[in-house]
């Protein structure tokens, strides 16, 4: 059974440089360990395609970019991707796509560790697809931080002691987000209801989906919540720099 995608703003992601298994078994799964405290083996994204090159010499091997609002995923993808390689021949950037893929790190000459994706599936979207995971992802990530400091949240407790990060840091994150979706978008709803997270949200037109129809693909690779569209919408960041 496949992992469910995890959902992380690109200043976080670019910060996952710790991996484990979580056995001895040479096939378990590699996770990165994301600042906020959650395991990741398959992470959904959804951004911009604004770059991709074919780097490879014999065989196909091609590089993407996709921008976000608070930076920029890189993306590999080889001939053990055809899906995703052959979308990345019909995309003609800049274009909103979504991703689902798997993060790999690797070690660069000069010490530090850089973060990618691995795409498993790459489809076309609009911009409504495009704001509506940018408020998903805004309240996934504050549900993490406010898990962020019981003592019983494992993944939490191991990335105090991996990353010299905080939780502020990562809220920045998230009124960054929200605040360039909002003067960006001429389709924000009233914000009417508040979530588990205590920020106000409004909820979307029922039985919506963060990705279209037509990507069932990577619509399926999102967990159950993230499939509700009843629990995706905007919502306000005003409070959000008093929250410890």
């Amino acid at each position: 059974m496949r992992e469910l995608a995890q959902r992380a703003f690109a200043a976080e992601f670019n910060d996952a440089s710790h991996t484990f298994r979580e056995s001895d078994d040479d096939r378990a799964p590699v996770y990165v360990l994301l600042p906020t405290g959650a395991k990741a083996n398959r992470v959904f994204v959804v951004g911009t395609l604004t770059e991709t090159d074919d780097v490879g010499s014999d065989n196909e091997y091609w590089q993407g970019r996709i921008v976000g609002p608070t930076g920029t995923f890189f993306v590999y993808a080889g001939q053990y991707q055809p899906e995703a390689a052959g979308m990345r021949r019909e995309a003609e950037p800049p274009a909103f796509v979504a991703l689902v893929g798997k993060p790999r790190t690797y070690e660069t000459d000069d010490g530090n560790t850089n973060v990618s994706l691995r795409p498993e599936h790459l489809t076309i979207v609009d911009e409504q697809t495009r704001n509506r995971w940018v408020t998903e992802t805004a309240k996934r990530t504050l549900e993490r931080l406010t898990r962020f400091d019981d003592e019983t949240n494992e993944y939490a407790n191991m990335a105090r002691e991996q990353y010299d990060t905080t939780g502020d840091q990562y809220r920045q994150t998230v009124i960054t987000a929200v605040e360039e979706l909002t003067a960006d978008s001429t389709d924000i709803p009233t914000p009417n209801q508040e979530d588990s997270a205590g920020d106000t949200v409004a909820s979307t037109t029922s039985g919506s989906e963060d990705s279209p129809s037509s990507s069932k693909s990577t619509a399926a690779d999102e967990d159950s919540t993230s499939q509700s569209g009843d629990e995706i919408g905007d919502f306000d960041t005003s409070n959000l720099d008093s929250e410890s």
